[in-house]
C-alpha cells in the first residue's frame, strides 16, 4: 500500500482572497501529492506567480511561484492509502493532463459554476478542485465525495469519506518525510477534528 496527500491551502493572493469571501471559506486551493516529500504534488493553477487569470496543468512546490511568498499561510493536509493499481490510475490521469497540457486551461466559469452548485462539464477547462476530485473519482471509489467532482470546492475536501487529516497550520510547518508510523499517530491526533468549525465560527461572529 501507498499513501497520496491532498493539500488545501489559503494563499494571500487578491484572488484566493476574493474566493474565500465569496464564498464564505476557508480554502482556496487543493493539491493532490503523491508522495510524503510533496515533491509530485499537481493542480490547475496560475501558469506566471503574477498573473491569477491565466491558469493550466502544473507540477508545483512548496518552494516556487505562489507557494514560495506564502509560506504562513494556512494549509489542511489529508491522507488515504491505495494501492499500487490506484496509483497506476492516478498516473495514467495525470499523463493524460500533461500530454494535453497546451489544451488544458484554468476554468474561469468553472469557479462561478462551483459556488452556484452548475454542473457545468468543460472538456478543457478545470479548476484546481475539480481537478483533483476527478483523479479520485476515476482511481479510487473509495474515497467518497460529498458532492460531484464538476461541483467540488477545495473546502468539500473536509468531508470527503475515507481521508484522513494529518496536519492544520502553516505551510512552512508541513512535516515532511513521515514515516507510516508517524501519519498513523498524526492520524489519532486529529481524529477529533470538527470539519465545521469555520463555518460555526463564521457564524457566531455575525
Amino acid at each position: 500500500m501507498q499513501r497520496i496527500f491532498i493539500v488545501l491551502s489559503s494563499t494571500d493572493t487578491t484572488l484566493a482572497k476574493s474566493i474565500r469571501k465569496c464564498t464564505g471559506t476557508e480554502f482556496s486551493h487543493t493539491s493532490l501529492a503523491l508522495d510524503n516529500n510533496f515533491e509530485e504534488m499537481y493542480s490547475f493553477s496560475r501558469r506566471k506567480t503574477n498573473n491569477p487569470f491565466v491558469g493550466r496543468f502544473k507540477k508545483e512546490s512548496f518552494d516556487t511561484g505562489i507557494f514560495a511568498k506564502s509560506k504562513q499561510c494556512l494549509c489542511q493536509i489529508y491522507t488515504a492509502k491505495v494501492t499500487e493499481e490506484q496509483i497506476s490510475k492516478i498516473k495514467e490521469k495525470l499523463d493524460y493532463f500533461a500530454n494535453s497540457k497546451k489544451k488544458f486551461k484554468f476554468n474561469n466559469l468553472g469557479l462561478f459554476a462551483c459556488w452556484f452548485k452548475i454542473i457545468f462539464p468543460r472538456k478543457y477547462k478545470r479548476v484546481c478542485s475539480q481537478f483533483v476530485s476527478e483523479c479520485l473519482t476515476y482511481a479510487c471509489p473509495e474515497i467518497i465525495l460529498p458532492k460531484h467532482y464538476w461541483i467540488m470546492q477545495p473546502e468539500d475536501f473536509k468531508h470527503v469519506k475515507n481521508i484522513d487529516l494529518i496536519f492544520r497550520g502553516q505551510m512552512q510547518d508541513i512535516p515532511k518525510g513521515l514515516s507510516e508510523e508517524e501519519i498513523e499517530s498524526l492520524i489519532e491526533k486529529n481524529k477529533n477534528y470538527n470539519p465545521n468549525e469555520f463555518k460555526e465560527n463564521r457564524k457566531r461572529k455575525k
